[in-house]
């Protein structure tokens, strides 16, 4: 009987050493510490997603000393199990030993959430994940303390939060192995192959050529200095404008983006809007007040001021005049676009001036006039109907808006794109 059961145990173990061996974990990735007294933009991760398929194996758990039995991991979908701090404190604690400088952790990926002083956020997808996990102590209620291995490919992006795009990407696949049972379980193997992806993304290199630098005063406004020859803007028609006549100047715009907000700002065909409107787009649809259809044509952009030129048809409209003093806190504004939905163009909200302020080195003016997505790239207008600013963004918290909008300033809309009236 005992050398039967000798038999037994000797096929498990070799079945568990063979499984092991059908697994290469790539070697310890060698990192260097950046000089000492190296300085870096402020970094931070903003989130890490899982791009497997719902029922998709990704592994296998076993249990007892022994590690018998070979159930499947399977993949359920739906929002991640681990727990998405945990991966924000493993890249700082790797980031922080090798002289990087970190800020404070985010869960939102790419979102204007983050710290203030952060200038740069790394964002990275779960392409594929293979774990194998053992519980040694499971038969005794012990669920905690593992053993095994996870291998992990990471496709990283590089995002420039003042210029607003992404700089680099890159792609790592390491993991680690745990001979010894750790308390953590299978948390604990798939972070330690995160904070090992996490170096081999540092060794790339890729991080140091984006981030060594003295870092930006974000509380200073960026100056414009566009790329751009000065572009003379014809506006002669209307000395004085209502409400209502700015409705009919400003447009719907069309993209490959979906639809976004904007407004004629010359008598030869001038059209203010978003960069994020237009996105790549060389020629957009523009859609007029009464239903009219014309093209417009991408003629320069901004991508970090997020404001574009379009070049079409004025359809002998009045352009909206530049207001040509400051406009205080308190004044009364009205903000017209096309909220949520095209059916909803020539929607016109009112509210005051809130505030002025430098958000991530740009100047913007802080209203509580009503505005959502579609009224991006619209006009802010007075009660002269004078430009004021360009709707841009505004904070919404579980998809409620708060009454804390921003806009670009009209005088830094022109400056940027080197605009000037003739």
């Amino acid at each position: 009987m005992i050398k039967y059961l000798l038999f037994f145990l000797s096929i498990l173990f070799a079945t568990d050493n063979l499984s092991a061996k059908k697994i290469e974990i790539p070697k310890p990735v060698k990192v260097e510490a950046l000089k000492e007294g190296t300085a870096t933009r402020p970094v931070e991760l903003s989130k890490i997603v899982v791009k497997l398929n719902r029922g998709e194996p990704y592994g296998t758990i076993k249990g007892g000393l022994l590690c018998i039995g070979k159930e499947p991991l399977i993949w359920r979908g739906g929002k991640l199990q681990l727990d998405p701090t945990d991966f924000n404190e493993v890249f700082k604690d790797e980031l922080d030993k090798l002289g990087f400088n970190v800020s404070n952790d985010s869960s939102a990926l790419f979102d204007e959430g983050q710290d203030n002083r952060t200038e740069f956020l790394v964002g990275g997808t779960i392409k594929s994940m293979y774990v194998e996990v053992c519980f040694p102590k499971s038969g005794f209620g012990n669920t905690y303390s593992a053993k095994g291995l996870a291998i992990l490919e990471v496709e990283w992006q590089i995002y420039d939060r003042l210029n607003k795009k992404v700089v680099d990407k890159f792609t790592t696949k390491t993991g680690a192995r745990q001979k010894k049972s750790v308390s953590g379980g299978l948390d604990a193997l798939v972070f330690s192959a995160f904070g090992e992806n996490v170096r081999a993304l540092v060794a790339s290199k890729k991080l140091e050529k984006a981030l060594v630098g003295k870092p930006v005063d974000l509380s200073v406004a960026k100056s414009a200095n566009p790329q751009f020859p000065i572009i003379n803007i014809a506006s002669s028609k209307a000395l004085s404008m209502t409400v209502p006549d700015a409705v009919g100047s400003t447009v719907l715009i069309q993209s490959g983006n979906g639809h976004g907000s904007g407004f004629l700002i010359s008598d030869d065909g001038y059209f203010l809007t978003n960069f994020h409107v237009v996105g790549q787009a060389k020629y957009v649809k523009i859609i007029w007040s009464d239903g009219v259809e014309t093209l417009g044509e991408v003629v320069r952009s901004d991508r970090g001021r997020d404001i574009a030129l379009l070049k079409g048809a004025n359809r002998d409209r009045s352009p909206i005049l530049l207001r040509s003093n400051e406009i205080n806190v308190g004044q009364e504004v009205y903000a017209i676009g096309a909220p949520l939905d095209k059916e909803l163009q020539n929607t016109v909200t009112r509210g005051i001036i809130s505030a002025s302020r430098i958000l991530d080195g740009y100047k913007y003016l802080q209203s509580d006039v009503s505005v959502v997505p579609g009224n991006s790239g619209g006009p802010l207008i007075d009660e002269s109907g004078r430009l004021v600013g360009v709707t841009v963004s505004g904070i919404r918290i579980n998809n409620a808006s708060q009454g804390i909008n921003l806009f670009i300033p009209a005088t830094e809309a022109f400056d940027f794109l080197a605009l000037k009236n003739n």
